[in-house]
């Protein structure tokens, strides 16, 4: 990945829908994290790495019209889709700046809560993401995310193509600096940004047929077949019957599909 491009999963518009449907999927968890820290009216918050849309229109109903909401995102496009998000639905209290996750120049002390989701899992050098949200919030404020651990990520029965397309997945992010296993490490990265009260909530979930996120691996790949095959870790040949075999597992209601173990932990900041 070059300077300008390194998120994982790329920026093309086709990865833009998936954050956009992705952040109706994981509005629940989204409400129960905020639930267990106590957002609410007159918060001042900002989410990092906010995409297309995020937790945006979540939070800014949390903080009502007394608070505030900021959404820093790298991506001019994803940016773009925000504002229009908010415009279109009349959303007055937030706004979305073009910013890099690592050093955003916003204030510092100066939020409630600084919040990201699947943002680490999906970029180098996450510690100095954690550093710069732990900066941005107030005495007593709270730094939280939702993130992602693929040691979990269960398909039963075994197949052979399955293996190899998630191999070749996590082959491709320590190539380009990404910890794929971030997730239980971010209690610790948390702590080492001298949060205190470090709590932890671990999610996982059955994908049965017709659950929109059964082949979210097979999209990741999809995603990035140019890249990998480009970078000679699989074949062009190979990926192309490893994804029919995948589909055509994935398509056997008698197929098991677990998600990936994700990890919501959050702290405050003393």
């Amino acid at each position: 990945m070059g300077q300008g491009d390194q998120y994982f999963l790329g920026y093309s518009p086709g990865e833009q829908e998936r954050l956009q449907r992705q952040a109706l999927w994981l509005a629940p968890d989204a409400t129960q994290l905020f639930d267990r820290i106590g957002v609410g009216p007159g918060f001042r918050a900002v989410e990092i790495g906010c995409g297309p849309l995020g937790c945006l229109e979540i939070l800014s109903q949390r903080v009502g019209p007394t608070g505030s909401v900021v959404g820093v995102e790298i991506n001019a496009d994803a940016v773009a889709l925000a504002r229009k998000h908010l415009a279109d639905n009349e959303i007055k209290n937030v706004e979305v700046l073009q910013g890099d996750a690592k050093a955003t120049d916003l204030p510092r002390e100066s939020f409630d809560l600084a919040t990201a989701r699947l943002v680490l899992v999906n970029v180098p050098q996450p510690q100095r993401i954690v550093d710069e949200m732990a900066a941005l919030v107030k005495p007593s404020g709270a730094v939280a995310f939702h993130e992602a651990d693929w040691g979990l990520h269960l398909f039963d029965p075994p197949l052979a193509a399955w293996d190899r397309l998630l191999g070749v997945l996590l082959d491709y992010s320590k190539l380009n600096g990404i910890d794929q296993f971030i997730a239980r490490r971010v209690p610790r990265m948390l702590r080492a940004a001298g949060l205190v009260e470090v709590q932890v909530n671990p999610i996982v979930r059955a994908y049965p047929i017709g659950n929109p996120r059964r082949a979210f691996v097979l999209q990741f790949a999809k995603n990035l077949r140019d890249r990998i095959v480009g970078q000679g870790l699989i074949s062009e040949v190979e990926f192309n019957e490893s994804v029919a075999a995948v589909k055509f597992h994935l398509d056997d209601p008698a197929t098991l599909v677990l998600s990936f173990l994700n990890i919501q932990a959050w702290g405050r900041k003393p």
